[in-house]
C-alpha cells in the first residue's frame, strides 16, 4: 500500500512539475499594431500585389518600416518602437537572407521582445536561417503624414514614400482595395495607399541599392500571439 501511494505522489509531483516548467518557459502574449510602409524593387504599382511577376529580373527585394503605435509583450510596452526588415523576397532557401534594424535607444527588454517577435513571428515565413540574419541596434528615425512616409536607419537606409494622389478625388490617395496578396495578409488593412519611392537607397555588407523612383505603400497593421 505504501508503495502504491508513493508512485501516486511520485506521478503527481513529476506532472506538476512538468506544467510547472512549461508555464515558466511559455511564451508571452504578445500584439503589436501601428503602420507599415516599405518600398521595393517595383516600378509603381507592383505587380507582385496582384500576384504577377516583380518587373526587375523577376527579383522581390523590399524594406518594410514597422512602426508600432500600441503594443505589448507580456507586461513590458512597445509603444512607439519600431522595426525595419529589409529582405529578398524572391531569395532562394539557400540564398535568401535578412536584415533587421532596432532602435539603439530601445530597453534591453524591448529589443529582445521585439527580436522574437519579428524573427519567429512576423517573418517567420521567409525561413531564414540564423548565420544570414543581421541584428544591428542603430538610430532610427521615422516621420510620418498623410501623403509621406519616411524612415531613416543610421547610414545604411533612407527610405522616402510619397503616396499618390487620386485623379478622382484628388483628397484621397489611390489604393488598391481587398488585395490578392498572400503574405500577411490578415495582419494588413484591406487597403493598401501606393506612393512612390522619393528615395529608397540601401547599405548593409555587400548588399546596396539604389531603387529611387520605384514602387512602395502604406497601411495599417496588426500582429497577435499567444
Amino acid at each position: 500500500m505504501f508503495l502504491n501511494r508513493s508512485l501516486f505522489a511520485g506521478c503527481i509531483v513529476s506532472i506538476l512539475l512538468c506544467w510547472f516548467g512549461r508555464a515558466v518557459v511559455a511564451e508571452p502574449a504578445w500584439s503589436i499594431e501601428g503602420e507599415y510602409f516599405e518600398g521595393c524593387t517595383c516600378n509603381p504599382g507592383c505587380p507582385c500585389l496582384f500576384g504577377s511577376e516583380p518587373t526587375h529580373n523577376k527579383t522581390c527585394k523590399i524594406s518594410g518600416v514597422f512602426h508600432i503605435r500600441t503594443g505589448n509583450y507580456g507586461q513590458h510596452t512597445l509603444d512607439g518602437q519600431t522595426v525595419i526588415g529589409i529582405t529578398d523576397l524572391t531569395a532562394q532557401p539557400d540564398k535568401n537572407w535578412i536584415v533587421f534594424y532596432l532602435d539603439e535607444k530601445a530597453a534591453a527588454v524591448q529589443k529582445n521582445a521585439l527580436l522574437d517577435i519579428f524573427k519567429n513571428h512576423v517573418f517567420r515565413f521567409a525561413k531564414v536561417p540564423h548565420d544570414r540574419i543581421t541584428v544591428r541596434y542603430v538610430p532610427l528615425h521615422v516621420e510620418s503624414s498623410p501623403w509621406r512616409k519616411k524612415a531613416i536607419a543610421a547610414n545604411n537606409l533612407t527610405l522616402d514614400i510619397e503616396l499618390l494622389r487620386g485623379v478622382g478625388d484628388p483628397g484621397k490617395p489611390t489604393q488598391i482595395v481587398n488585395k490578392n496578396f498572400s503574405l500577411w495578409a490578415k495582419e494588413f488593412d484591406m487597403a493598401l495607399n501606393m506612393g512612390k519611392a522619393a528615395t529608397h537607397r540601401f547599405q548593409e555588407g555587400n548588399r546596396e541599392w539604389n531603387y529611387d523612383g520605384r514602387s512602395g505603400f502604406a497601411t495599417a497593421f496588426r500582429f497577435t500571439g499567444k
